[in-house]
């Protein structure tokens, strides 16, 4: 029970960081080129993800990570003027990054380079993957207009070239990870409180923002 609490409460604590960052962050690299937000935000969930897999042993929390995310970004939809589909898709996407993570969370438990560099490439070309699957549904059943679909060579880059993109992001933030335990300790455990009240502010910045 009291290893469940513990569980429970990095969960909230993480998902609500990884809500904080979509309002934020997010928002912001929307001003990026189309489609390259996600290649820098994935890499930073992922490691939100990763951090609560190595604090608690659990790689179902990891995907209850991504779904707290999700709970939150689902505030959008009641926002007016913001077309639904804009806010289920990512929702979709947080979903998909956690389950490919699971999958191929055994690649990056290995101390071997060559194991973790293919972790890394391959779940970001894995819930690409998944993701193009998803809106081409949704193009069949809505014919909401995406741009990864116009062209095999859109699909090729969204997969391929932003998939490398944000490998190569997620591998230098692994390196600086690795590079600062060796050096001072990243232990880091939240309490209830800091957990809710992390989520609360979530809430509020995903409503207000």
């Amino acid at each position: 029970m009291k290893k469940t609490k513990s569980i429970l409460i990095y969960v909230l604590f993480f998902g609500a960081l990884w809500g904080i960052l979509e309002a934020t962050l997010g928002y912001a690299l929307q001003f990026l080129p189309p489609l390259v937000s996600g290649s820098v935000m994935f890499p930073i969930a992922a490691t939100l993800m990763l951090v609560t897999y190595q604090n608690t042993k659990s790689r179902s929390a990891m995907i209850y990570v991504a779904a707290i995310a999700a709970t939150i970004k689902a505030i959008n939809l009641f926002m007016p003027g913001l077309p639904a589909i804009k806010t289920y898709n990512p929702m979709i996407a947080m979903m998909l990054q956690s389950l490919v993570l699971v999958v191929f969370i055994p690649l990056f438990k290995k101390k071997s380079i060559p194991s973790v560099v293919s972790g890394i490439a391959l779940v970001g070309f894995s819930w690409r993957l998944l993701f193009l699957g998803n809106i081409a549904i949704n193009h069949a059943l809505t014919n909401f207009q995406f741009s990864q679909l116009a062209s095999v060579s859109n699909m090729i880059q969204f997969v391929v070239f932003l998939g490398l993109m944000e490998a190569l992001i997620l591998g230098t933030i692994q390196i600086i990870r690795l590079a600062l335990k060796q050096k001072v300790s990243l232990s880091f455990k939240p309490n209830a409180v800091l957990s809710l009240s992390t989520f609360i502010f979530a809430v509020i910045l995903t409503i207000f923002l």
